[in-house]
């Protein structure tokens, strides 16, 4: 049986966060990755690659909404799987980190270029929830020299819409704030709004809870909006509703509710494609058709394929 001391501790951070961005836990979770194999040094190759599958089935457990965990473990588990010593683990292990570490970066800056030509000079531009990704993008056209405000909400329960508007308003844009149910007051003001994305795949795109209702709002008010996020947030099959694991503890909506009232407190949701203006990727503005297709190529490792999928 695999045996990592302290895994428990390691995984608590990632499991706990609720205001960060799926690719921003994601490079935490590398360091998750670097210790259980400097704590495995000295085990034989077959008990390192054991320990190696309980920390990435641990690292996805943890937040099974975000999609770049996921790959993050798959691509490590694949790229040691042949490995035959310790030395060739660690060099194996080393390099799909390195990888997957510039891969995220590579394909912010290359999402960030699309979203400059986006973005309508001088207006309102409504970005949601947070997003690694939202932040830089919106930065970087700012730091091209496109002038434009920013419109957030709080994004309840875990109000990370206050740390997008810091970090926004930190980069030198200027921010409009305010709480979710007032939103209907700010969005018809925008013409254009943005928000990140924890996994896409069939049917559609997971990400924080209101961001359904938004989708809704921005259709009605003829908005685009868009989904801006690498390939490594796209899923097969039904690792897409695996968001669906993840239910929070009720008092962090609501300490000390009444007896008799159960507090729900899911923070992910479904979003359809047929909802949305398009998906942002490296790769360019991308619709339903152009997602399947990649996501046709992908090679799952056995040990975190779903027992109920088909692949």
């Amino acid at each position: 049986m695999p045996h990592i001391p302290h895994l428990e501790a390691l995984i608590d951070p990632i499991a706990n966060d609720l205001t960060s961005g799926a690719a921003e836990i994601a490079l935490r979770a590398i360091t998750v990755f670097q210790t259980v194999l400097t704590e495995s040094r000295n085990l034989p190759p077959a008990e390192i690659k054991e320990n190696m599958q309980a920390a990435a089935k641990a690292i996805v457990n943890a937040q099974p909404a975000m999609a770049p965990l996921f790959h993050l473990g798959n691509q490590v588990l694949l790229a040691i799987d042949k490995a035959n010593s310790a030395e060739e683990i660690q060099e194996a292990s080393d390099r799909a980190l390195s990888e997957f570490d510039a891969r995220l970066c590579k394909s912010a800056d290359m999402i960030a270029d699309h979203v400059y030509k986006l973005i309508p000079p001088g207006e309102l531009v409504f970005a949601y929830s947070f997003s690694t990704t939202v932040v830089s993008s919106l930065l970087h056209a700012r730091s091209k020299g496109k002038f434009f405000r920013a419109v957030c909400t709080e994004s309840r329960p875990s109000m990370e819409g206050r740390k997008l508007a810091t970090m926004l308003a930190d980069g030198g844009l200027e921010v409009l704030h305010t709480f979710d149910s007032a939103m209907g007051l700010i969005l018809p003001s925008c013409r254009v709004a943005f928000m990140g994305a924890d996994s896409v795949g069939q049917p559609g795109i997971v990400n924080k809870v209101g961001s359904w209702i938004l989708s809704l709002a921005c259709r009605e008010l003829n908005i685009p909006l868009y989904v801006l996020c690498g390939t490594e947030k796209f899923v097969l099959g039904e690792q897409v509703f695996e968001f669906e694991r993840h239910e929070r503890a009720g008092g962090e909506v609501w300490v000390d509710s009444p007896k008799g009232v159960r507090v729900l407190n899911r923070q992910f949701e479904l979003i359809p494609f047929s909802q949305v203006a398009g998906v942002v990727t490296e790769f360019g503005i991308l619709g339903q058709a152009d997602i399947d297709k990649h996501i046709g190529t992908m090679e799952v490792h056995d040990a975190l394929k779903l027992e109920t999928s088909a692949f």
